[in-house]
């Protein structure tokens, strides 16, 4: 990606792409956006934009964290409980929702090609969009800011270590956090590759994932 710290004209014109690839992923999908469509809307030649970014994938990375943001925002107005257990699933519930509603934009965001490289975009947008930069809560935050999917699902496990209710140990969790991703990965690929898949099926098949590999049957159990 250019840099864009010192040069006002740069900086104005990174803004404007995003903003166009923001809405071509609304109107085309995620799929629908090409560096073709980007530059006759922009005034541009196509050229222009490999100046401005490595490749496609940067700019649809930036673009795609307004879509992010939303469920965060979505995630932070919940109400929120002190009990561990039912914070878990609250947070898994309004990811289900969310991530199969855009699946093609959560996978790229979680499992594209700079999937791993979160908070450097996330740094970068809201340099560029200060007004859009929201004050979350320190586990919203956490989650928000951590390095990749994994990351984050291992950090939303850590809470039910210990809790009576759960298998998850400090043994296991990165065990159980391992066969969450992949089969999120599985599902949102699922919903990407055939989009007319209902969403509601799915929705609950990661749900019931997470009670099989989480929940003990007997809480009373050892």
């Amino acid at each position: 990606m250019i840099d864009y710290r010192t040069d006002l004209s740069k900086r104005e014109n990174l803004i404007h792409f995003i903003k166009v690839t923001q809405q071509l992923i609304e109107t085309d999908g995620i799929q629908g956006v090409s560096t073709r469509k980007i530059a006759a809307i922009s005034g541009f030649h196509n050229s222009t934009i490999y100046f401005y970014f490595k490749d496609l994938h940067e700019l649809i990375m930036l673009a795609s964290i307004k879509r992010f943001q939303k469920y965060t925002d979505t995630l932070e107005s919940l109400s929120r409980n002190t009990d561990s257990y039912e914070n878990f699933y609250a947070i898994w519930t309004c990811f289900a929702e969310s991530a199969f509603q855009y699946p093609c934009i959560f996978y790229n965001f979680f499992f594209g090609k700079y999937g791993d490289d979160l908070p450097l975009f996330l740094n970068v947008y809201y340099d560029l969009f200060p007004d859009k930069r929201r004050h979350y809560s320190a586990d919203i935050e956490s989650m928000f800011y951590g390095k990749n999917y994994t990351e984050r699902c291992r950090k939303i496990l850590l809470p039910l270590i210990g809790d009576a209710r759960t298998r998850v140990t400090q043994h296991n969790i990165d065990t159980v956090t391992d066969i969450t991703v992949c089969f999120t990965k599985s599902l949102l690929s699922q919903k990407c590759e055939t989009p007319s898949l209902d969403s509601r099926p799915l929705q609950n098949s990661m749900l019931a994932m997470l009670h099989l590999v989480i929940d003990r049957e007997d809480p009373a159990s050892p």
